[in-house]
């Protein structure tokens, strides 16, 4: 996994930026461990492999 922005995310999940944004909440506390804050734009590669795992999201 590389870092990538959620826009970048939610254009490889076909879903616009603000319903990434809802499907994340349940991986709030995870995120936030991980200094994912809510206006952070680039995740790190550790989170984008935890929400692409969690959502089935293939970014390859």
């Amino acid at each position: 996994m590389k870092a990538m922005t959620k826009q970048e995310l939610a254009d490889k999940a076909g879903i616009s930026l603000q319903t990434l944004r809802r499907w994340c909440k349940p991986l709030n506390s995870q995120l936030t461990e991980m200094g994912v804050q809510r206006k952070t734009k680039l995740l790190p590669p550790k989170a984008v492999k935890l929400i692409c795992e969690y959502f089935c999201i293939d970014v390859d």
